[in-house]
């Protein structure tokens, strides 16, 4: 059963690989996708899509593989389906490997055994029908070693190409779980890690913090400046958010001019103090533009600060979290305030 599946999988794959190279589109992940959900004949609606544009004579380049992506797939969606089937490929590789180890072994056991029968027939200086059966087993037993060998390269092969496709995925997930113009962690990266560190912060009775990070009237440097510095002024409180979170703290863009810093075995005490730190660094220099001297003036930031308490839900966690912001802003801003009691 294992081989077969895995035969499928190599199939789908390799007609996969064929058809970007007849399109000359790169092998990325989800360019990989469409052709790969193609040839395995998961998506039916897909398929036909793609036979319509071929049949047309359409260009099918990196644009229409990306409305393709978007129209049928869903970029999440897909890439948990291909490291399933990745997982499931692995899976497969390894079981035939077992059994390839184990028919080698009792190839080689059977082999031994032949050969002293021939030994032994030898030197009774028999050469009847017996010896001549013992040397055609013989000649039988090297052939099946020899595939046997045949078949571990292959394996060898396949496993090579699915060592590349999980480097692949590895970084589509990374580039989609990355805030494009800061480099942080973007919404569906703190949502991830928000679970896992939850989850760990019960198994582990240790405490987990957060903080919910504003800029102040991030709107008049976009309104006064332009957009150019706006992104600026987000890279730098993303520069010193990250700076803050080595692992395994998660820094990230929560949203717009919102970010989010996830603090586990820190208590809410200690939450509170690097908040300070954070605001007085950032709020303490002043923002100069490298291309004409201008100064922009300081940046400054409101916080609010959350524990999570085991068993609730993490919406009201964040909601927490939230209002403690918003009474940061209510209260003047630049400033942190901490959950309610």
């Amino acid at each position: 059963m294992a081989g077969d599946y895995l035969a499928h999988l190599q199939a789908a794959a390799e007609s996969a690989l064929a058809s970007l190279r007849r399109h000359a589109v790169p092998p990325t992940a989800l360019n990989y996708a469409v052709w790969f959900t193609h040839h395995a004949g998961q998506n039916p609606a897909l398929s036909k899509t793609i036979r319509e544009l071929e049949a047309k004579g359409e260009p099918l380049d990196e644009v229409r593989h990306l409305e393709l992506v978007e129209r049928f797939l869903g970029r999440t969606a897909q890439l948990e389906r291909i490291q399933e089937l990745v997982g499931k490929a692995d899976g497969a590789l390894g079981a035939i490997a077992g059994e390839l180890g184990g028919f080698r072994a009792d190839t080689a056991a059977y082999g031994a055994t032949l050969e002293g029968a021939a030994t032994t027939l030898e030197r009774s200086g028999r050469s009847d029908g017996i010896a001549r059966l013992v040397a055609e087993l013989q000649a039988a037993t090297a052939a099946m070693r020899a595939r046997a060998e045949a078949l571990e390269q292959e394996l060898g092969r396949r496993d090579a190409e699915l060592a590349a496709l999980r480097v692949d995925l590895a970084k589509a997930e990374d580039a989609m779980s990355s805030d494009p113009l800061t480099g942080i962690g973007n919404r569906r990266r703190f949502d991830r890690a928000l679970e896992k560190l939850a989850r760990e912060a019960i198994e582990q009775g240790a405490p987990l913090s957060l903080l919910m990070v504003d800029i102040d009237h991030f709107k008049r440097f976009n309104d006064t400046w332009g957009h150019p510095v706006g992104d600026l002024v987000l890279k730098l409180v993303a520069a010193k958010l990250a700076e803050k979170a080595l692992p395994p703290r998660i820094a990230a863009r929560y949203g717009g001019e919102e970010f989010a810093l996830l603090l586990p075995a820190t208590d809410l005490g200690s939450a509170c103090e690097l908040a300070e730190r954070i605001r007085s660094e950032v709020g303490d220099r002043e923002v100069v533009l490298k291309s004409d001297g201008r100064r922009l003036g300081t940046v400054t930031l409101s916080i609010g600060a959350a524990r999570f308490r085991p068993g609730e839900p993490l919406d009201r966690f964040l909601a927490r979290a939230d209002a403690a912001l918003y009474r940061a802003k209510a209260s003047g801003r630049n400033r942190v305030e901490r959950e309610a009691d």
